[in-house]
């Protein structure tokens, strides 16, 4: 009995371990269209719903691209550029930490998601201005 105990208490750890070890997500600085700023911890996306995908797809004509916040320090939505199907898309330009930039199609109803002082924040991608991803050094 004492060992099935053991190991069960075994796995609980590692089960709280691994959860604690998947990390946090990026802070980043989001501007809507008004122009208020809100800074968002735990950043994420509504189309990152598992563990191992990317942060949100994006796309470049049929070209489907998966992005990760940890590649970009920058996200522009270009409301000023015609998506190809603009009841569903909207242009942005993203800036990649190597400094090359794209110009890119998202869903426009992907939300960018996280924590503020507070409480959870979410802001859909055709309601946002910019996206700063906010690198710690």
């Amino acid at each position: 009995m004492k060992q099935k105990t053991f190991w069960t208490a075994i796995l609980l750890m590692a089960f709280v371990m691994g959860t604690f070890a998947q990390g946090q997500g990026p802070t980043v600085k989001i501007t809507d269209l008004k122009k208020v700023t809100t800074t968002l911890t735990n950043a994420s996306s509504s189309s990152s719903s598992s563990c191992n995908t990317s942060d949100f797809p994006v796309y470049q004509g049929s070209t489907k691209t998966d992005v990760d916040y940890a590649d970009l320090t920058w996200i522009s939505v270009r409301h000023d550029l015609k998506a190809s199907d603009p009841n569903n898309y909207v242009s942005v330009e993203l800036t990649f930490k190597d400094g090359k930039t794209g110009i890119y199609e998202m869903v426009k109803h992907i939300r960018f998601t996280g924590k503020t002082e507070e409480g959870n924040f979410s802001l859909k991608v055709m309601e946002t201005n910019t996206v700063e991803i906010v690198h710690k050094m």
